[in-house]
Parts: structure tokens; sequence; C-alpha cells
């Protein structure tokens, strides 16, 4: 299905060509070892790695996560124990320490969408119960959290940079606190991988050239057609259900570096152009989007000087508004279709409240603010 508005950013020429101004590749953190993975799962696994975790250890996982998290950690050897997270995306301190034992080693914490942890508290509880922290900070591209940098205090940090950018690869593992880089055997891509990235690549810059159709074209009256004809077969149905974005871990890919061609387009980019346009997007669809009823954005508070993935906000009432807005040709998703099939969801009420009920719009770089206003009045529509 194509869509009026993307989740993902443009592919722009100026990121095809060679520059002699090209940026050197660098990471949000300074100072700490850095090293880059094909996908931001295996940078995890090569993590687990790097604190010294043997097989059998216990490792402490929200119950609010994407399987992406959670298939690691279990390839690796180690236990997966979920802990609580509160509908404000926040964690569970009692929860988490009902739950840590002699055989329990690390605790992961997820940025969630703009919504920051408590990192000064939870590197506390950490150190107090000789855990090792790991900052999952895969849905942010920078920012700061308590005047500490995000991925700064996390024994070990992990971030993507494909849910930022217009690549099709590209995960990076920072080590704050251990004294090398995990040893990794780099497997090479291969010809036929290289040819799939590029072709991919070029797919997309064409695609981009030619959007599938400009918001002004659906109009109102259009719209409330659309609406009425919803009722759908359910094989036509499918096409609309919403699933976040993810591939399967795949064990065979675990020691595949960055691509090159990611690489390479990553090092033509504006890094503070791109977190200055998200947060101004932040800005408008939370001023906008707030003055709503039915509708409230994730933890406003906190979502000024953070450059999210996506912007998120919470349908108290219904479980349906994501698919209606990918109705309406926006690319909204939830994480209803990625949930890891271990965990007992009937005792974790809160993070099934967000599986059900918490939405994620676009809020990327190459946003228009025709196609933020087409965002704004679809949820209002829908509503």
């Amino acid at each position: 299905m194509e869509f009026v508005v993307s989740r993902d950013p443009r592919l722009l020429i100026q990121s095809l060509i060679p520059s002699l101004s090209r940026k050197a590749l660098s990471g949000p953190v300074r100072g700490s070892l850095t090293s880059y993975h094909f996908w931001a799962r295996n940078a995890l696994f090569h993590g687990l790695g790097a604190l010294g975790l043997q097989a059998g250890d216990k490792v402490l996982v929200p119950a609010f996560h994407c399987s992406t998290v959670v298939e690691p950690i279990l390839h690796y050897g180690c236990e997966v124990v979920f802990y609580n997270v509160n509908r404000d995306g926040i964690v569970d301190f009692e929860d988490i320490a009902r739950k840590v034992d002699s055989r329990t080693k690390a605790v992961i914490a997820i940025h969630y969408f703009g919504v920051l942890q408590p990192l000064s508290t939870i590197r506390d509880f950490c150190q107090d119960h000789q855990l090792f922290f790991i900052e999952d900070c895969a849905h942010l591209l920078m920012g700061e959290s308590e005047d500490d940098p995000l991925g700064r205090v996390g024994d070990i940090s992990i971030f993507s940079w494909r849910k930022f950018f217009p690549i099709y690869d590209g995960g990076m593992l920072v080590c704050n606190h251990a004294s090398q880089l995990p040893t990794v055997s780099w497997d090479g891509l291969g010809g036929r991988l290289h040819l799939k990235i590029v072709k991919n690549l070029f797919g997309k810059y064409l695609s981009d050239r030619s959007p599938a159709r400009p918001p002004v074209a659906l109009n109102r009256e259009k719209r409330e057609s659309e609406i009425e004809d919803s009722v759908l077969e359910d094989e036509t149905r499918k096409k609309f259900k919403s699933k976040a974005p993810h591939r399967e871990f795949d064990a065979l890919q675990l020691n595949w570096p960055m691509s090159p061609w990611s690489r390479f387009i990553l090092e033509n980019i504006d890094l503070s152009a791109v977190m200055q346009k998200r947060q101004e997007h932040s800005k408008f669809l939370n001023q906008a989007l707030g003055e709503l009823s039915g509708v409230r954005p994730w933890s406003t508070e906190r979502v000024n000087g953070v450059c999210a993935w996506a912007f998120p906000i919470v349908a108290e009432n219904r479980t349906d508004l994501h698919v209606q807005l990918r109705k309406r040709g926006i690319q909204s998703f939830s994480w209803d279709g990625v949930i890891h099939p271990s965990l007992p969801l009937e005792e974790f009420q809160d993070a099934r409240f967000l599986y059900e009920h918490l939405v994620l719009l676009p809020n990327h770089q190459s946003l228009t603010r025709e196609e933020l206003h087409f965002i704004i009045e679809s949820v209002r529509d829908v509503l």
C-alpha cells in the first residue's frame, strides 16, 4: 500500500553523490568505544559479550518491548525476566526489585519515543544491586536526561540509525564502562546483499521523488466517503493491519557490519539540521494534538528538546486509531504485532494498555507543514 505520509524520511539526491565536505561518521556519545553493526539487535547481542555475561544469567527486560530486544538475549543464552513498565513509560522500580535474585546480572531500560527514563535512579539501583545497566536508545537520536547525555550512563547503550535516516541498515553499540569492544569476526556482506541494498536505496529514491498523493488532494468529502465504505473483506483488511516496522532476528546476520552504503549516506547528512527539524515537528504535533479530546500526547512534558523516532499519542478509549489512520494514508503504527511470545501479557496490564492504545505517528525530518496538518486533521476526523 502507498502511503500519503510515510513513517520514513525521504532519500535526497545529495545523499547519494560523493562530496568533499562529507562529515566524519561519529556516535552521539563522545569519548566512548563505539562499533557499528548491521542491525541494532546485533549490537545488543555483542554488547552482552562486552559485559561478560554468561549463559544462564538473567536479564531484566521491560514488558513493553519489541521482540527484537528479547531474541538476542535468548540467543546469547541468557534468561529473560520481564518487569512492569507504568503507563507513563517509566520503569516500575518496585517490580524490578522484586525480581532481582542471585542470577540477575543486567537490567535493560528503554527510552520510549521521547519518554526518557530516570537515568540517575536506574544507575543507583544497578550499582546497589551490582547489576549492569543496558541503555536502549533505539527510539532516540540524541538528547539529555537529567543533564546526562542519552547513551552515556548505561554500561553499554544501543542506537539504531536506520530509524532516523533513509538508509537500509545501521545499528550502533556504545561501551561506556568496558575496557574494550567485543571481538567480532566480521562477515562479508556478499555481492548479492550489496546489490539488494543498492536496489532498495535507488528504489526508495525514485519512489520519494513521486509521492503517492499530495495530502491536499484528499478533501473532507472524499475522506468521509472512504470511512463509509471501510467495511472490507478479511483478506483486504490485512493490508491495513499495523505492525511496528521490524525484521525477525536472524543469527546468521549477527556478525554483519554496517554496510558501506549506509555509512556513505550518513556521512552526507547534516545531523544538527535533522535534529532541529524533528524537534520542531514534535512541538507542533504536541500543541495541536494536545488540544483534541480522545487522545493525548504521551508524556508531553518530555517532548521538548528530545529528538525521537516517532510521535507517540495515547487513544484512551479505542484500539483502532492506528488502523484507521493507515486507511487514510498515514503510516502510523503500534507495537501490537511485535510482542515476544514468551511474555505473559496477562500479568502486565500496564503493558497491555500501551500495546493496545499507544499510537506512533510519523515525525521525520522530511515532513512538510502540509503533511503535518494532514496528520492532525486525520486524527481529528477519526475521533
